[in-house]
């Protein structure tokens, strides 16, 4: 893929998404209609159920067509004049998204865990996570060299992924998760992958020789599902190599 043309790409599914959190309320509620049939709907029949006039429905069909959300049809009757055009949902639904990634990362997980180096790897993509995101590392860099302060200022980086942070004496602590989904928690090594982008935010000024996750400094931990959620923990003095 990463060397395809750009123009041999399918479209980024993040944009349907993004574009239907901006649908009116209004738009929003036809979509969810066509969305939740078995079968392609008439504008009538959505007009039925909403109670809208069906000329208003279709202004609203003829919007979401031109975003992409929705496709038209006709379907045959046997009866003269033109058939009713049907309309069917082409639009991602945000939970299937969330859930199908949920378990193409737990598939990783639990084929990472047959690994003895299964934790080193995990820190290991986690740090390279990190790396992907220059402007989380910008914006750490910028806070200050204490961990804490790195931390803090990631607080409204974490709140936009979907963690809902607050800050609890030393730790802060994730209310929410992205990757917990209903009656599903995620494999613990996903956990230990965020600890190694947080690590790589914390520790921006060891050299890369001392990034290797079995010797670097502990300076940040995730204790995962603490009861009230999952904490990390500043911990600037533990290391690894130092507990003699």
């Amino acid at each position: 893929m990463h060397n395809s043309s750009l123009t041999s790409l399918p479209r980024p599914a993040l944009n349907d998404l993004s574009a239907r959190a901006d649908l009116s309320a209004a738009r929003r509620r036809v979509l969810e209609i066509v969305e939740a049939s078995a079968e392609p709907m008439t504008a009538v029949q959505i007009a039925d159920a909403l109670n809208l006039h069906h000329n208003t429905v279709r202004e609203h069909l003829d919007a979401l067509a031109a975003a992409g959300f929705i496709a038209v049809s006709t379907r045959p009757t046997g009866k003269r004049g033109r058939p009713a055009l049907r309309y069917s949902s082409t639009a991602p639904d945000p939970r299937q998204v969330v859930e199908s990634y949920v378990h193409l990362l737990d598939s990783i997980a639990q084929t990472l865990d047959s690994r003895e180096d299964a934790r080193a790897m995990a820190l290991e993509i986690g740090r390279l996570w990190a790396e992907h995101t220059p402007v989380v590392l910008e914006t750490a860099t910028a806070a200050g060299n204490t961990v804490k302060e790195r931390m803090t200022a990631l607080l409204p980086h974490l709140a936009m992924m979907g963690f809902a942070p607050e800050v609890n004496g030393d730790d802060i602590v994730l209310r929410s998760c992205p990757l917990v989904t209903q009656g599903h928690t995620p494999h613990s090594l996903l956990c230990t992958m965020h600890e190694g982008f947080l690590r790589a935010v914390a520790d921006l000024d060891d050299e890369p020789s001392d990034r290797d996750p079995n010797t670097v400094p502990e300076r940040i931990r995730v204790i995962p599902f603490a009861g009230d959620g999952c904490h990390l923990r500043a911990n600037v003095l533990a290391a690894k190599n130092a507990e003699a």
